[in-house]
């Protein structure tokens, strides 16, 4: 019940409809109720709840997109975007938030790490042994599931 209104905000946010949104949170609460046993074993509450009420409103927008048979959701002539591609920018907003925070040698890493950089481009470049960039990696990944699971 803590959660309530953050999950209705974020469920609202995907559906566009105050009605679905309350019908999707009420199915996230039966969905809970129904694994109740298993929450117990769940560290991260706040993140499981969303990541499942986000699965519960990607379904429920195939439905109201099938039913209302037309290829995209409109509201006044805007094009909302499905959720996976909300999902993709959100996430690609957060990835950048978070690299700005990094300091300036793990953010290179990473960056020259996402451009499909090998280990060996990294090293000549930085100047870092691979074991310290493999490191660097691991250590900036972890931090990074941490950052994207708190927001």
């Amino acid at each position: 019940m803590p959660l309530q209104k953050m999950l209705y905000r974020e469920a609202y946010r995907m559906l566009c409809d105050s009605f679905e949104a309350e019908d999707a949170v009420q199915n996230l609460y039966l969905r809970l109720w129904e694994r109740k046993e298993e929450l117990k074993n769940i560290v991260a509450t706040e993140a499981y709840c969303r990541k499942l009420l986000r699965n519960i409103c990607i379904d429920r927008w195939r439905v109201i997109r099938t039913h209302d048979d037309i290829g995209e959701m409109q509201a006044d002539n805007i094009v909302v975007d499905s959720p996976p591609d909300i999902e993709r920018r959100e996430a690609g907003e957060c990835l950048e938030k978070f690299l700005a925070a990094l300091p300036e040698q793990q953010r290179r890493v990473m960056q020259m790490r996402m451009n499909g950089c090998g280990f060996d481009e990294i090293e000549s470049v930085t100047g870092l042994s691979q074991v310290n960039i493999r490191v660097i990696v691991s250590r900036v990944r972890k931090k990074f599931r941490e950052f994207y699971d708190n927001q």
